[in-house]
């Protein structure tokens, strides 16, 4: 939408739509609770649009085709044995991990990924950004790591040549759902939206023990994936990152999980692994700069149990091992990628983002630097680790919000990558009570129609380029 009375109109409706359900009682998802004001205004948005004379050198991502680029991997064959997938029009899951797989898998199925680095000469080197992002003291990766590097040379970094085809699978006219919430009272999980993050030193854990076998708990029957998760071992005085937590003796597959009186986690203190949700527990470690993420983690009896484990030296470009997932489908960093309240106060985010999409809108191949794929097959629509940028011509009206402006801005320098099943156009970051209800609702002003997605080659066609590593430039 780039005219200021429709942008305004959209604003309009939105905050109408907002006053109803507020009226109507009761928290909710402020990302879908407006959907039915946004429809009909955002046709009418993405319409004109598309009348809009692109910008110089912009693409709209126009062509489209099936064919597997060289950086994609074809991982078809991980079922979700778990739970059945939603149905290709669900937008949004229901709390219960509704697409995550067995991380194993069927016998003779998995094709060999494709390999990377061939393609035309590759493009000069993309430009990294000016400052590093930081939790704590540690950076969030080094600054030529792909996800602090920008990607809005149109001409480095052209529109891949399925983007259309992605984009038409999952719908033209979703809008941009905020996956935050603006309450930090976890007590009241029904209203408390989106992953915190617990920055800690080693002294603010007691390093407990991590057991993957929830039929253990009496409580509940899941086993995870300890094969293909990581674990902090004990190292004399110390604890070093072990690959493979079943390389360690059980007593010694431990994981920095914050005190109780400390401990910040999704879904708060919802505690029932029978009905709450992911419970993602997200934690940097400060000195030693190490992030640590566990997905489905819940303690019962006096007992962690998780359901996989991942860890990064966050001084390092290391990306985890190939057909690895972490707490998140694709096998990417969570934390670094979330929207942060105090970088968009501060009127800038120098990072990408992650975003969500229904499982029928996701195929199981992956891209790099995404390093698994989950769910069901969907042949013709996007891979995890596709890279999603808004269009260069979305003119960003300049009385937003600096929270939303600042967004805006991101997803068009940085882009967001395709992390997990889940809601549709889904972005998502930490609650927060600084978090403005009018920034959420003029996201909603961004549709996939604004969006593209971008070709990589010019870091992936690079012979210096490592697809075990995350850097995109040297």
């Amino acid at each position: 939408m780039t005219d200021t009375k429709t942008a305004r109109a959209l604003t309009l409706a939105l905050c109408s739509a907002s006053l109803l359900t507020a009226c109507g009682g009761g928290g909710g998802d402020l990302a879908n609770a407006v959907d039915g004001a946004v429809k009909t205004i955002a046709e009418a948005a993405s319409a004109q649009a598309g009348s809009t004379a692109a910008a110089p050198g912009a693409s709209d991502g126009a062509g489209a085709s099936g064919a597997a680029t060289p950086e994609e991997s074809s991982m078809r064959g991980f079922e979700n044995t778990t739970e059945a997938a939603a149905s290709s029009t669900a937008a949004e899951d229901d709390g219960r991990r509704p697409f995550w797989p067995s991380w194993g898998p069927r016998p003779g199925t998995v094709a060999t990924p494709v390999p990377v680095g061939t393609g035309p000469a590759p493009a000069p080197a993309p430009a990294v950004s000016g400052a590093v992002p930081t939790l704590g003291d540690c950076q969030l990766f080094p600054a030529n790591a792909i996800f602090n590097t920008r990607i809005d040379d149109v001409a480095r970094f052209p529109a891949h040549a399925s983007s259309s085809q992605w984009i038409d699978v999952a719908g033209r006219h979703l809008p941009f759902g905020a996956d935050w919430g603006f309450h930090e009272n976890q007590g009241n999980y029904g209203d408390y939206y989106g992953m915190p993050i617990n920055v800690i030193d080693r002294t603010e854990s007691d390093w407990p023990v991590v057991s993957f076998d929830f039929s253990t708990s009496g409580t509940y029957w899941e086993r995870g994936w300890p094969y293909k998760s990581d674990c902090a071992v004990p190292d004399g005085d110390g604890y070093s990152l072990r690959r493979d937590c079943t390389s360690a003796p059980a007593n010694q597959q431990r994981f920095p999980f914050p005190h109780d009186w400390k401990i910040v986690n999704e879904d708060g203190q919802c505690n029932d692994p029978n009905t709450c949700g992911d419970r993602h527990v997200l934690v940097v470690e400060k000195g030693a700069c190490r992030l640590w993420e566990s997905f489905f983690a819940y303690k019962l009896g006096g007992q962690w149990y998780s359901l996989a484990t991942a860890a990064w030296d966050l001084r390092s470009n290391e990306l985890r091992p190939r057909d690895w997932a972490s707490a998140d489908a694709a096998g990417l960093p969570m934390a670094p990628l979330l929207v942060k309240v105090d970088e968009a106060d501060a009127g800038e985010i120098r990072h990408a983002l992650r975003v969500n999409f229904r499982d029928a809108a996701i195929d199981t191949s992956y891209l790099w630097p995404a390093r698994f794929g989950a769910g069901g097959a969907n042949p013709g629509a996007m891979p995890f680790g596709a890279l999603l940028r808004l269009k260069q011509d979305f003119v960003i009206p300049d009385w937003w919000t600096t929270q939303a402006k600042a967004i805006a801005t991101a997803a068009k320098r940085y882009g967001m990558y395709v992390a997990d099943n889940g809601g549709d156009f889904h972005v998502q970051g930490e609650p927060s009570v600084k978090w403005q209800l009018q920034t959420s609702l003029q996201l909603k002003g961004i549709t996939m129609n604004d969006m593209e997605f971008v070709d990589l080659k010019s870091v992936t066609g690079d012979p210096r380029f490592s697809a075990d590593s995350m850097a995109a430039s040297w």
